[in-house]
């Protein structure tokens, strides 16, 4: 993990958001994951959404060019941690360059003298299951949040 942050209280928003200012891929990774929040668009409407969705949690970075995500546990950072390291174990020494630049595969590769050849399909695999994981894992917190909401 190259980066954690507790996101506990609405009033950390503000300061995560400059902190996290410069990293590109903070909103289109967390969205990813949240295909119900397509139509937010800033960091600030993304990280608000996630409290209010999802309730607290930790927003992370999963290795130094791998995705940013919102985990409501050290458990599900540690289940989505393991599926990411399975994707970079089958991405190593790949020429990926061939992949689209918003994909955690594509993000792997850092160009070098290599000839171009497509990742092994258990790498495209293995970014797919990385991707369905967070995405279950943040659809199961909303849902169980959303409920102890309306339970009230």
């Amino acid at each position: 993990m190259a980066e954690l942050h507790d996101l506990s209280f609405g009033y950390q928003v503000g300061p995560l958001l400059r902190l996290l200012s410069q990293e590109t891929q903070l909103v289109p990774d967390l969205l990813r994951a949240r295909p119900w929040l397509v139509d937010l668009q800033t960091r600030e409407e993304v990280l608000a959404a996630l409290l209010e969705q999802e309730w607290t949690g930790f927003v992370a970075r999963l290795g130094r060019l791998g995705p940013w995500v919102f985990a409501p546990s050290v458990a599900d950072l540690q289940a989505l941690s393991a599926a990411y390291t399975s994707l970079v174990e089958h991405a190593v020494g790949r020429d990926l360059s061939g992949r689209e630049p918003e994909s955690l595969l594509g993000r792997l590769w850092s160009g070098g003298d290599r000839a171009g050849r497509e990742p092994p399909d258990a790498a495209v695999q293995a970014e797919d299951a990385f991707w369905t994981l967070a995405e279950s894992r943040a659809e199961q917190r909303r849902q169980a949040w959303a409920e102890t909401r309306d339970g009230r």
